[in-house]
């Protein structure tokens, strides 16, 4: 299922034939995991980029204080990762944990070079995916930027419907630098 999941992704920026798909799959591992686990850790060695083909991840970091920030969610048919340390296999700057069970497909560093040497065409669809993701970064820095505490939460929750209801409102307050409670009073306006 996950990886019927990921051939329709690609398909939906590639003209890969039916057999080819079916090789491209061969490169991933799937996982299946419960909520709260772990799929990569800071200071580990950043070797996967994830597929979330169910469920939802986050990737955070602990500030000096010992809060949890959350840089970024991935729900379905996004990819994730430590992405600086991943191209350069360094130890990671993030961690990366579950928020719903998930299933996710995951390839390491040496596959992904592997498949990207094999089927050169997904160089064109990871460009567009990385791009589209910088782009959301990009976003995300306007909003923090731009907005009030209060206007951001609610164009993030105009823009961004189905995270609103997914994430766990805590989790979403750390995304937009709010702390949970102000998020609740912002809420109950």
């Amino acid at each position: 299922m996950a990886e019927s999941i990921l051939t329709e992704h690609i398909k939906g920026y590639t003209s890969f034939s039916e057999e080819e798909l079916s090789e491209i799959v061969t490169f991933f591992n799937h996982q299946s995991y419960k909520k709260k686990e772990t799929l990569l850790f800071t200071s580990q060695r950043c070797d996967k980029l994830f597929f979330v083909a169910k469920g939802c991840l986050q990737l955070y970091f602990i500030d000096d204080l010992g809060y949890k920030k959350t840089t970024q969610f991935a729900l379905e048919n996004w990819w994730l990762t430590d992405f600086l340390a991943f191209q350069n296999q360094k130890h990671a700057n993030f961690t990366i944990e579950t928020i719903e069970s998930s299933e996710v497909l995951s390839i390491s560093f040496s596959k992904y070079n592997e498949l990207l040497n094999k089927f050169p065409l997904l160089e064109k669809y990871f460009r567009n995916i990385y791009e589209t993701a910088y782009g959301a970064a990009l976003m995300r820095l306007k909003y923090i930027n731009s907005y009030s505490k209060e206007e951001m939460f609610f164009r993030f929750r105009e823009d961004f419907p189905e995270f609103v209801q997914r994430v766990p409102q805590y989790l979403l307050a750390s995304f937009l630098g709010l702390t949970p409670e102000y998020l609740s009073e912002i809420k109950r306006k």
